[in-house]
This record gives structure tokens, C-alpha cells and sequence, in this order.
């Protein structure tokens, strides 16, 4: 790999950014750090070395431009690695981008490391932060491929009575990430995110394990509801972070799409493992772990609700127990008018 990296001159790419060793390699997609010889800082490079299809390409370049959109609002808050450049060599045969290195602890090693010894409450925040970094996107984009080694914890406290919270969490890896008014307004047929609509639900290239069940049903129409695909995953971190287990074990594709028809016999198993760790607040984040894994995508909670939820719980310290009670203060958390709070002015949360 060293020679051809020398020999395509992908070692040090525009002349300053140079490749030093591989970090992971994807279904279409190679990674590595490196640095900036200009500057010296460290830099993040993902290679997607002689594409097997236009598709392909398309997400390759889609991620690219998800990212250089988003340099006005990590100026606010970062919540995506910060696009520096990219480009296309031998006539697009090779396909690169650049962002910076982030600094932080990747979700998965959280949990390997700390989550035996975290309180609940530590484990909560800790999902707080990843609903808040993501439930951004989910306004108009979707990432699909969310799960805990695409996520990164920067190693900061967070101020969970900020105004304007700072979830200092970092969403990776956009390659599958689809976006419906990219969608909505392409002039072209040949547009990458038309390329990417049409390929949606034809192979599964993604983590099958955060897979919602949509995915096995007829796209187009399921597909006004794109907006909460990324719910069904963050219901699956929510209870692993709770229990420390995966809501579902299964060996391949099969046993999953076979899984999903026992989504409601899984949720009930899942709230008496969650009454095992979370005491008193049981109640409140089964019909909230309940919303996140509703099979109707029609039915299921927007992230952004679900994160004011759990600021609630941590915060407001609401742990009731009325399962009416629940239900009204889920449908629209910032609303609920049944409690008097301590902390909770008028609509403090940011949404940029």
C-alpha cells in the first residue's frame, strides 16, 4: 500500500497534506490521519480509491459537500469534523477529503471503558449529548449509518443549563447521510443526491443493526418520514446506555428482518431490563425508549423531542410515574403545562 500511495503521490496530497497511517477501512472507503505540513496540524484523509459504481461516487461526494455546508453552523457550535478540502484524481478514479483530526473519545470506547462505572445519571448525559449533536441534522438531513463508532465525545464538560447547550459531541462518517431537499430541488437526473434517492433501499451498505424497519418496506412510501430514521438508532443507543446491552442480538440480515416482527414483545423485555438500573425513573424512559422504537416511522419521536426530554429528566429531575402524565409530556415536552418548573423558562433550546 506504501508504494502505491508513493507512486499515485496520494502520500502527500496538494503538496501539504501528508498520509501517515490507515485507521479504518470501510465497504468503500479507506481512512487515515495525517498532518498538515504547512502547519502542523493533524488532519483526518478519507480515500475512496476507483469506485465500483456511480452511486458510490455520489455519497463520496455528497459527504463532501454535507461537510462544507456545514462551516456556518460549526462556527456556532461544532457538531461535524471540519471540512479543509478535497479533490479527485486520474480522472475521478481516486476521490479524496480533508478535514481536521477530532480530538476526543469515540462512543464505542466510552462504553467499553467508563460505562461499568457511570452513575445513570452520567449515562443519560452522555445520550443527551449524542441526541444533541444529531437531532440538528435531522431538520433536513439524515445520517443512516449512526452507531457508537461514529460518534466522538470531546473530552469537555458541557453546561446543561446553557441557553444555547453545547453538546461538544462530533457526528462521523456522512457517506450514507441523505438529504430530501438536495433531493427536492436537483436539476439533473445525474445529481449525486438523485443517484442516492434512487438507491435507497436496493442493497444495504450501512450497520444493519441500527436498520429501522422501514428499510424493509416500499421506500417511496415510506419515504416522506425520512426524517426520523435516525430516531430508531438513537432508541438503540438510549438502551444500551441504560443496560449496557444491545436491544436486539442477531447473527445476520435474516435473523434481523425476522427480529422486527417481535418489535413489541423486544420493547416490553427492554422495560423490564431497563427497571433493573433506572429506579424511579423507569417509567418515563420506557414510553420514551418506546417512542424512539415505534415501527410506524409516522409514529416515532422526533430526536429533537427526545433530547428535551432527557434534559427534563435531568435537569427538572421529572420522574413521573402517571402513565398519562408521560404520554402528554412526551408528545411535546417544552409544552407540558401539568408541572411548575424550577429551571425551565420559556423555549431555551437552540436548534442552529
Amino acid at each position: 500500500m506504501n508504494i502505491f500511495f508513493e507512486k499515485t503521490g496520494l502520500s502527500l496530497l496538494e503538496g501539504r497534506y501528508r498520509i501517515e497511517h490507515e485507521i479504518k477501512h470501510g465497504k468503500s472507503s479507506t481512512s487515515f490521519f495525517g498532518i498538515d505540513e504547512k502547519t502542523g496540524a493533524d488532519v483526518f484523509v478519507k480515500l475512496s480509491i476507483f469506485p465500483r459504481s456511480d452511486l458510490e461516487k455520489a455519497r463520496f461526494k455528497n459527504e463532501v459537500k454535507f461537510l462544507k455546508d456545514q462551516a456556518f453552523f460549526n462556527a456556532l457550535h461544532k457538531k461535524t469534523p471540519e471540512y479543509i478540502s478535497d479533490g479527485e484524481l486520474f480522472d475521478g478514479k481516486i476521490l479524496y477529503l480533508i478535514t481536521d483530526k477530532i480530538h476526543g473519545t469515540l462512543l464505542s470506547d466510552w462504553i467499553d471503558n467508563n460505562w461499568q462505572s457511570a452513575t445513570l445519571r452520567d449515562r443519560l448525559i452522555i445520550a443527551y449529548r449524542v441526541f444533541g449533536a444529531a437531532e440538528h441534522f435531522g431538520m433536513f438531513a439524515t445520517h443512516r449509518d449512526l452507531h457508537v463508532g461514529n460518534i466522538i465525545l470531546l473530552d469537555e464538560e458541557i453546561d446543561l443549563y446553557s441557553d444555547h447547550p453545547n453538546f461538544k459531541t462530533i457526528v462521523l462518517d456522512w457517506g450514507q447521510s441523505y438529504c430530501r431537499p438536495y433531493y427536492e430541488y436537483s436539476e439533473s437526473d445525474s445529481d449525486d443526491m438523485v443517484l442516492i434517492h434512487n438507491g435507497i433501499g436496493k442493497e444495504i451498505t450501512n450497520s444493519f443493526y441500527n436498520l429501522p424497519p422501514e428499510t424493509f418496506t416500499d421506500w417511496e412510501n415510506s419515504g416522506s418520514q425520512y426524517n426520523k430514521y435516525d430516531s430508531w438508532a438513537m432508541g438503540l443507543l438510549l438502551y444500551k446506555l441504560i443496560t449496557g446491552n444491545n436491544l436486539f442480538s442477531f447473527k445476520n440480515i435474516g435473523e434481523y428482518a425476522s427480529s422486527l416482527n417481535r418489535i413489541d414483545l423486544a420493547i416490553g423485555l427492554a422495560r423490564v431490563e431497563i427497571s433493573k438500573v433506572a429506579s424511579d425513573k423507569t417509567p418515563i424512559l420506557s414510553c420514551l425508549l418506546s417512542r424512539l422504537m415505534c415501527k410506524n416511522p409516522s409514529d416515532r419521536m422526533f430526536i429533537q423531542n427526545a433530547r428535551l426530554a432527557l434534559w427534563f429528566i435531568l435537569v427538572e429531575e421529572f420522574a413521573p410515574t402517571d402513565p398519562q402524565v408521560i404520554s402528554e409530556f412526551l408528545d411535546s415536552p417544552t409544552h407540558y403545562e401539568g408541572v411548575k418548573w424550577n429551571h425551565f423558562r420559556s423555549e431555551p433550546f437552540d436548534y442552529s
